[in-house]
């Protein structure tokens, strides 16, 4: 059962309509999300999170395993092993990690810092997960279907283009700018963080030992 053993607060979702159990294995990408508050400061988007998810829209298939605060404080809301409803394709085998903020912010220093920790914790605990984004922006999305680290926008215009190619069915895509350019624009330092946060690990040294962390 992996539950971060850093996190700093549980709200475990129950239910189909929010988590499949044991049916997200292998684990093998990390999808980074913007939780898009209308008041992006707030320092309690993981409740907000809950609420919307479990009271606003409690009959849909919507909700992720991680939030991590703007201050970096990390709540955990689903097993890794549970599928979570981030997005609508490649839901499963994937992280969905919403991060605290809206479009355009980037992370914050210590959301960047406990971030990739997570991300780095996810790589070692789930090896299938490579640690190299997966697309660059709008135009080239990538493949999310790979073994990477890749966010919503990039796995909704990676769908429109298979859509369009006849080798994914069809399906509503509501367009979102989620997780906003600011993140996006960092998702190469996330992913290089967290792979010397592995590397750490690997070694049994801490995560404050990063010198990256202490700048």
């Amino acid at each position: 059962m992996p539950w971060y053993p850093d996190n700093d607060k549980t709200m475990e979702l129950k239910g189909h309509l929010k988590v499949k159990t044991g049916a997200n294995t292998p684990v093998r990408r990390v999808v980074i999300h913007s939780v898009g508050s209308a008041a992006p400061e707030n320092p309690n988007q993981s409740g907000a999170c809950w609420s919307a998810w479990v009271v606003e829209q409690a009959t849909k298939k919507v909700s992720a395993h991680f939030c991590v605060e703007r201050d970096g404080r990390i709540t955990q809301f689903a097993d890794t092993n549970d599928v979570t409803y981030g997005t609508g394709w490649c839901t499963s085998g994937s992280i969905h990690i919403e991060c605290a903020g809206n479009h355009p912010l980037p992370l914050t220093r210590e959301q960047m810092d406990y971030a990739t920790q997570l991300i780095g914790w996810l790589a070692h605990v789930h090896p299938d997960i490579r640690l190299e984004v997966e697309g660059t922006g709008d135009s080239d999305p990538g493949d999310p279907t790979k073994a990477c680290i890749t966010c919503h926008r990039f796995i909704q215009q990676a769908a429109k283009r298979e859509i369009k190619a006849g080798r994914l069915n069809a399906m509503t895509i509501t367009d979102k700018s989620c997780p906003g350019t600011g993140i996006i624009a960092q998702l190469p330092e996330i992913a290089s963080r967290a792979l010397r946060q592995k590397a750490l690990r690997a070694m049994g040294l801490r995560a404050q030992d990063d010198p990256e962390r202490q700048r």
